[in-house]
């Protein structure tokens, strides 16, 4: 059963903690008091293990979703059978929420869990209706959009313009929280939340690219890798390396 059909499987309550990372997601975060406590109300929290359906492309819109901890990949099978994951969701981002804008009653993507994951669903109908009823939503939920849309153009611009070398060190850099204040200098640790081959589908290259490409940023003494723990060895040549091919 898919879990945005109504299924049981793995609930768990909406705790506070649950609720505080609700409070501070886009979708939420402009509600007063009073609406948000409804949207509560038409919310559920789910404990999934790794490689759970959410939600199938094709199948019905029921919910718009938060990731809480985990991952997940969103993907659609291309006519050989073959996976390519268009997006991986990382714990505090939603997904799902433009198909109501789009007049869709069905997912155009399959979602499923890359590890054990906890994330909310919050019911499509009702949130739809709060939208109509407040500017400020609107706007946030734009503003959103508006930044999916133009992360979606830059994610054109590395897969067609560039090779796998910068598609992998901007993908990496983009896994750390404090990467975007461009102030991080000092030797960094990240624990990728995908398997490799899911990020080498999400960057368009094949598995054994990815797996060459980690090793000569090894061998160049700027990461250092094991299984899916990455060690930043030197983070202002990982940026002056992808600036040169912009």
């Amino acid at each position: 059963m898919l879990i945005g059909q109504g299924g049981q499987t793995g609930k768990v309550e909406l705790t506070e903690s649950i609720q505080t990372a609700m409070r501070g997601c886009t979708l939420l975060r402009s509600l007063d008091d009073e609406t948000f406590s409804k949207v509560v109300q038409f919310s559920h929290a789910r404990e999934l293990p790794e490689n759970t359906l959410i939600f199938e492309h094709g199948s019905e819109l029921t919910d718009l979703y938060l990731l809480i901890s985990g991952g997940v990949k969103l993907l659609r099978l291309v006519p050989s059978g073959d996976e390519k994951v268009l997006e991986i969701i990382n714990p505090g981002e939603t997904f799902a929420e433009a198909v109501i804008f789009m007049g869709m009653s069905k997912y155009p993507v399959t979602a499923v869990t890359l590890s054990s994951s906890t994330l909310v669903g919050i019911q499509a109908k009702p949130y739809l209706n709060l939208l109509k009823s407040s500017n400020a939503l609107c706007l946030e939920m734009l503003g959103n959009l508006s930044m999916r849309l133009h992360g979606m153009v830059n994610e054109v611009d590395r897969l067609t313009l560039h090779n796998a070398t910068f598609r992998l060190v901007d993908y990496l850099l983009n896994q750390i929280p404090d990467e975007r204040d461009n102030t991080l200098e000092e030797q960094t640790n990240l624990q990728l939340t995908a398997p490799k081959r899911v990020i080498a589908s999400r960057l368009s290259v094949k598995p054994e690219t990815l797996s060459r490409t980690l090793k000569e940023l090894s061998q160049r003494g700027l990461i250092r890798f094991h299984g899916s723990h990455i060690e930043f060895l030197d983070i202002k040549k990982l940026r002056e390396l992808i600036s040169l091919e912009s």
